[in-house]
């Protein structure tokens, strides 16, 4: 890896050398990564396979105009400087210049423990998370995917920026499937870290517990009820704020926000950030993929809508500053993104939450979003784990049942949030109880 790595540098310092002479501005944007998949399948081994690779993507601005090129193809590049100088001629006009210093906050995404994971010690979590299933559902087929990846960002420019990171992510997905009454049931957990993660004594609990009280099924009416969403379906009502609030979008005239910033558009107990710099969050970093420094950003604030998140280009185009929320991969122009999405928590246990509810549902996961317009904020989705609640307790889980709703309607329903925050990829969000949700049963 070592002279791979310096021969990739080496053509870097080579290709701005060029690109001063031929563009006006020019930026690299280079990208290695390291992953290592062990996957168990029906209870059995299956695969763990590693895979290496790096990908360069290069922007330049000529004579005003945005031109882009990428290559995985790192020591053989020397005309990808040329592709993208061809690419102004079509390209739109760049609203900005690249950076050219930037101080950044130091933020811990690189974990040595990570690399210490052996192949044998992998195998023998994923087969004891198995045999532990299986003690209590024998009957069960047991899915495991634990993953390690390892990769270096680095962006320079013609300006004299030149910073990169490392970062380490363990994610460990675990799903058992039951047949249950000729229905297929999927219960789930996933878990990611950028520290050496593993499931957990708890997290079997859980598991099994859910696949417990999933055995006995209970019918339910339709109609408006108190409804609970765990922090598993709660990235659905998160997911319309985060594309509502996306500058390309704003820029646009395509997001209802547009024009509601300062405004109460939510409860006044919701307070949401999207926060890059989140102590071992699962998509911290110390600057975007332009080289603007990461910082935590307010969307909303005791229900008001407070920032919107802005890359170069939108920023320009609006003339407005960049938050730092550039997203993208070697191989892709840059748009603005989310990083951490962390909702503060409340004060209700999900236990209490039960209990307040004569007639409701908690919803574990969904599958899709259903008829969903996402930008609107309009939901539907089949639920996949549900159970019922009957006087404040839990009588079986539910089935061939639905859940609509609007996110902006449903956050202005609030009749409490959890006091415990769980990661669902990069949402970081508590269970939330809604006073009322339309529910479809047959």
């Amino acid at each position: 890896m070592g002279n791979k790595l310096e021969k990739s540098e080496e053509k870097l310092v080579e290709i701005l050398d060029k690109a001063k002479k031929i563009v006006d501005e020019a930026e690299i944007l280079w990208i290695k990564v390291k992953e290592f998949p062990v996957i168990f399948k029906a209870n059995r081994f299956y695969t763990a396979e590693k895979k290496d690779f790096e990908g360069l993507g290069i922007r330049v601005i000529n004579k005003g105009k945005l031109g882009f090129a990428n290559t995985t193809k790192i020591e053989a590049c020397g005309a990808i400087l040329d592709y993208a100088k061809s690419a102004t001629k079509f390209g739109e006009s760049a609203q900005f210049v690249f950076p050219i210093k930037t101080t950044l906050r130091p933020v811990k995404t690189f974990f040595n423990s990570v690399k210490k994971i052996t192949t044998d010690e992998i195998k023998e979590h994923c087969t004891y998370v198995i045999k532990e299933i299986l003690k209590k559902e024998p009957d069960a087929k047991v899915d495991v995917k634990y993953k390690m990846s390892e990769r270096t960002i680095r962006i320079t420019n013609t300006k004299g920026l030149d910073i990169n990171y490392k970062k380490t992510l363990v994610s460990i997905y675990v799903v058992i499937l039951l047949i249950i009454d000729d229905s297929i049931i999927w219960i789930s957990k996933v878990k990611a870290s950028p520290k050496k993660t593993i499931i957990n004594k708890e997290d079997l609990r859980q598991l099994l517990e859910k696949a417990e009280l999933a055995k006995k099924v209970v019918p339910i009416d339709s109609g408006e009820m108190s409804v609970i969403f765990m922090p598993s379906v709660m990235p659905i009502p998160l997911s319309s704020f985060t594309t509502g609030v996306n500058g390309k979008l704003v820029q646009k005239g395509a997001s209802p926000l547009k024009d509601k910033k300062n405004r109460k558009l939510i409860d006044r107990s919701v307070t949401i950030h999207d926060d890059a710099l989140l102590k071992e969050g699962v998509a911290t970093r110390p600057f975007d993929r332009e080289g603007i420094a990461s910082r935590r950003i307010p969307i909303f604030k005791n229900g008001i809508l407070k920032n919107f998140l802005f890359d170069l280009q939108t920023a320009g185009l609006l003339r407005q500053k960049s938050t730092g929320s550039a997203v993208r991969d070697y191989d892709e122009m840059p748009c603005p993104g989310i990083s951490n999405i962390v909702v503060s928590p409340g004060e209700w246990s999900v236990a209490d939450m039960v209990k307040d509810i004569k007639n409701g549902i908690i919803v574990h996961n969904v599958i899709g979003g259903g008829q969903s317009n996402i930008l609107a904020g309009d939901f539907s989705c089949n639920v996949s784990l549900g159970f019922r609640i009957k006087n404040g307790k839990i009588i079986g889980r539910v089935k061939d049942t639905m859940i609509a709703g609007n996110a902006y309607d449903v956050m202005s329903n609030i009749e409490g949030i959890g006091k415990r925050i769980e990661s669902i990829g990069c949402f970081y969000t508590p269970a939330f109880y809604f006073k009322s949700l339309n529910v479809i049963g047959r």
